[in-house]
C-alpha cells in the first residue's frame, strides 16, 4: 500500500447537513505508478476527480441513504505509507 486516504462525506439534504460519514481509501503502490502519484499534492487532485467520477456506493455503503440527498466530500489526510509523510486539510 502507497497512500491512505481519510475523507468525510457530509450527507445533506435541502441544504441541512444531515450525517457526517467517515471512511478511508487505499492506494495501492501499482495504481500510484499507474496514475503518477509522485507526491501528496497529486493524491490529492487525483482523488478529488476519482471520487466525482465514482459512484458514491464505491467508498460507502449507500443501502440506506436517499438518492435525493447531497453529498460533499473532504479529504481530512492523506499519508504516505512507505515514508509517513502526510497532509492534512
Amino acid at each position: 500500500m502507497r497512500y491512505i486516504i481519510n475523507f468525510q462525506i457530509k450527507i445533506k439534504d435541502n441544504g441541512i447537513s444531515n450525517e457526517t460519514i467517515r471512511s478511508s481509501y487505499t492506494i495501492l503502490e501499482k495504481d500510484s505508478e499507474k496514475y503518477d502519484l509522485l507526491n501528496i499534492n497529486n493524491v490529492e487532485d487525483w482523488f478529488k476527480n476519482f471520487f466525482k467520477q465514482t459512484p458514491l456506493d464505491h467508498f460507502i455503503d449507500t443501502a440506506k441513504i436517499s438518492k435525493k440527498r447531497h453529498f460533499e466530500m473532504k479529504i481530512g489526510r492523506i499519508t504516505n505509507a512507505t515514508s509517513g509523510e502526510y497532509k492534512t486539510f
